[in-house]
């Protein structure tokens, strides 16, 4: 630890702690070179069917393509392996065309029955969180529910086509079919090693190591249809390493990129205007709050919910977070389709929460335990929220774990009452958040994602009826009135937004953090020397 200090110490001393490389200077996109980077996370699993944390998905993206895809820097749906598709005009069936000539890292070929294998697992699997995006598939809900593995839906027209049919139209529906999920896997590849330890690629990359919690490393693969997203030869993803020194690492040459940067690393690099350019800021489909276990004392009581709410400085949160959030009160971020722009945050108003408390029963307060992340800016959060709820009466202690743990406890309906919680959307629409975390359809005593077991009967209703809406204008109303229960039944402490800051190199050319999958290295290339070395200044 004295080391890091002294080598912290001699940075923030530097006389000229500008970029030490440059762009090599050419004038279009070049292939090669090797990517460094590193997650604040583990990765937990490279199972597409199973994977639902950021770092996880990030990985097993750049592996695996499915019928379609985002564009560069966009949330616009556009062909990935399907050539096109075609819709209906009821919206019942989706027809895909595949891409002629596919196959995947081995050489085998791409068929249509290879996507429907897929769907069909992601639905039988008990451990799978996507299942449930293929419910409006018909014949999906008896696979669902163990009776068969054959969805009747899911159609092999012939080897380059495959349908869809819907019991009901799905707005979302080329959202939920963009997840690495929906990938095609061939039977040898569910016969043979454990998915877990990394699909068969059908996308730029493929898997030459992964040394479980310390590193992965990827490398371009031969026979991919689309060269502009694997210019990068070979990346290399460093795990569990903290951010402040990742920024050291960075600095020192160590990283190509240094991601969600403290708040006393963000405030300097803002400050230098050779860093500026090179400094990337994305707004996200992401909630950040406090969940609440609505089944367990003292939370079943709504009034303890709203005294929460009451409770807490969010303008205090923002300014801890350096600038880089807005204060929510709900789920779905400004900007979002369906959010209502008319409902303000719940007011810091501490007599309004201690007058709740004592409606509920509990006018002297209560003790409880909180749970969240090992990490330094979480601790920061949860110190403040002790702060805030000590001041109306409720004594709050802290407990720390690491993010594996942590995403296990929330999950079960025995795991912790009170704890922090976050979320990032699979895909750009409401459907995405509300959902997962707030239909009771997403209760179960695993790997459940309504995180609060929280159930609403007219919030149901209204989130099923918003899924096949088809006219923009009623579905946007449908969740606004979805938006109004939750802030009111108040199932989290509602938090903030969070922007995805993250700083590369200058030689790191045509990257942006993407808003679905965060950190998209694939359009990305390198600006190297002749030699693949890195320019000095």
């Amino acid at each position: 630890m004295k080391t890091l200090a002294l080598i912290a110490l001699i940075a923030a001393c530097s006389p000229d702690r500008g970029p030490r490389w440059r762009e090599a200077g050419a004038t279009t996109p070049r292939a090669g070179g090797t990517l460094r980077i590193a997650s604040q996370t583990a990765i937990t699993t490279l199972d597409p069917a199973v994977a639902y944390d950021e770092t996880s998905i990030a990985a097993i993206h750049m592996m695996v393509d499915g019928l379609v895809g985002y564009a560069v820097d966009s949330t616009a749906v556009e062909p990935r392996l399907a050539e096109r598709w075609d819709i209906s005009p009821d919206g019942l069936t989706y027809r895909f065309t595949l891409r002629a000539g596919l196959t995947y890292a081995d050489g085998k070929r791409i068929v249509a029955r290879d996507f429907e294998r897929a769907l069909e697992r992601a639905l039988a699997m008990k451990d799978s969180p996507y299942g449930s995006h293929l419910a409006g598939v018909a014949g999906a809900q008896a696979v669902l529910e163990g009776k068969t593995t054959d969805c009747t839906g899911i159609v092999t027209i012939d080897d380059r086509t495959l349908e869809l049919r819907l019991t009901a139209p799905n707005a979302a529906m080329l959202y939920e079919l963009a997840m690495p999920f929906a990938a095609p896997l061939t039977e040898e590849s569910l016969a043979g090693a454990p998915l877990r330890r990394g699909p068969l690629p059908s996308g730029p990359y493929e898997l030459v190591e992964w040394d479980e919690g310390r590193r992965i490393e990827l490398v371009r693969r031969a026979h991919y249809h689309d060269p502009t997203r694997q210019r990068i030869e070979r990346i290399v993803l460093l795990e569990n390493v903290p951010r402040d020194l990742q920024f050291m690492m960075f600095e020192r040459g160590e990283l190509d990129a240094a991601e969600r940067l403290t708040a006393s690393d963000l405030r300097w690099i803002q400050q230098q205007p050779a860093w500026a350019p090179h400094l990337k800021t994305r707004a996200l489909m992401n909630a950040f709050g406090s969940r609440m276990n609505v089944r367990e004392k003292p939370f079943d009581d709504k009034r303890v919910r709203q005294a929460m709410n009451y409770a807490v400085d969010k303008q205090r949160i923002v300014k801890l977070l350096t600038g880089t959030a807005v204060s929510s009160h709900g789920v779905l971020a400004p900007g979002a389709f369906g959010r209502d722009d008319t409902i303000a945050p719940y007011p810091h108003d501490p007599a309004k929460a201690r007058a709740l408390l004592a409606e509920a029963g509990y006018p002297d307060g209560f003790s409880l335990d909180y749970m969240t992340l090992a990490d330094e800016e979480a601790e920061k959060l949860a110190v403040s929220l002790k702060a805030d709820l000590a001041a109306v009466g409720i004594d709050m202690s802290i407990t720390q774990v690491t993010f594996s743990a942590f995403a296990d406890a929330i999950s079960k309906p025995t795991g912790p009452k009170f704890s922090i919680v976050t979320w990032v959307g699979d895909f750009p629409d409401p459907l995405s958040l509300l959902d997962p975390l707030f239909h009771s359809r997403y209760i179960a005593e695993e790997n459940a994602t309504n995180f609060s077991f929280f159930k609403n009967t007219e919030l149901d209703g209204i989130l099923d009826a918003a899924r096949g809406e088809t006219d923009l204008a009623k579905r946007a109303a449908l969740y606004k009135r979805a938006e109004r229960i939750l802030y009111d039944e108040a199932p989290w402490i509602w938090g903030y937004h969070q922007l995805m800051t993250e700083v590369t190199h200058p030689y790191v050319r045509g990257y942006q953090p993407h808003p679905i999958w965060v950190r998209d290295y694939t359009p990305a290339w390198l600006d190297l020397g002749a030699d693949g070395e890195r320019v000095e200044r």
